[in-house]
């Protein structure tokens, strides 16, 4: 089974993260809700089979896997916040889903499912929240469970942002920011080949720019990369 949010309690920080994402996502502030990345998301999917099984890492609110359910792929989707998990469920037997989509309540370093199962999977906005430590062990995980030559999709915030939450990442020489205790990673693009480059190919990446409700002056920049297992 995957660790439960208990097993990964480990410090204030983790506990005031947890806190942020319960709240952010009953209330829908979270970023991702009013960022319309989907469509430059789905424009990068790479062909596929219909019923192919897709691996939804950080199912959030659903957004994106219902997305991905409705161009026809099975999608198994996991988040570490038990209530979201339990209200994407719901959605998903409501509209009727329910034989090609569920998610469950686990740890994204720690995937409780068996070795090359994926044809697929998708982070948007996990990655930019570990902490460096874990980023080998994710890397491990998405290996483990991905098929031969399956795909993966990382949307993860750009070092080329020029302001969050009265921060400015295109200056500052580093790229970890801390803000109400909800840890960030800004990416440049050779963070994200040094992490994915010994299990990964990068064959297609984009930048695009948006506001956000998060703060009336931000501006922010997310990075795109749709990589190919080895």
């Amino acid at each position: 089974m995957g660790l439960r949010y208990t097993d990964l309690c480990m410090d204030d920080t983790t506990h005031q993260q947890k806190q942020y994402f319960e709240y952010a996502y009953r209330t829908g502030s979270d970023i991702w809700t009013h960022t319309p990345y989907w469509d430059t998301a789905e424009k990068m999917l790479p062909p596929m089979e219909k019923d192919s099984l897709v691996l939804d890492i950080g199912v959030g609110r659903g957004i994106w896997a219902m997305k991905m359910i409705e161009r026809g792929f099975k999608v198994l989707g996991i988040d570490y916040i038990e209530s979201i998990v339990h209200k994407v469920n719901e959605t998903i037997t409501k509209k009727g889903y329910a034989d090609r989509a569920r998610c469950i309540t686990a740890s994204a370093l720690n995937i409780p499912f068996h070795k090359q199962t994926f044809n697929m999977a998708t982070d948007i906005g996990i990655l930019q929240h570990l902490q460096s430590r874990d980023w080998k062990k994710y890397t491990d995980e998405l290996v483990r469970v991905l098929k031969p030559a399956a795909y993966y999709l990382n949307i993860s915030l750009s070092r080329r942002t020029g302001s969050f939450l009265g921060w400015r990442p295109n200056v500052e020489n580093i790229g970890d920011y801390t803000k109400f205790g909800v840890h960030y990673h800004f990416f440049t693009e050779q963070e994200i080949t040094d992490i994915f480059e010994n299990d990964f190919v990068i064959i297609d990446q984009h930048h695009e720019s948006y506001d956000t409700h998060s703060d009336p002056q931000d501006d922010i920049v997310l990075v795109f990369t749709l990589m190919q297992k080895k």
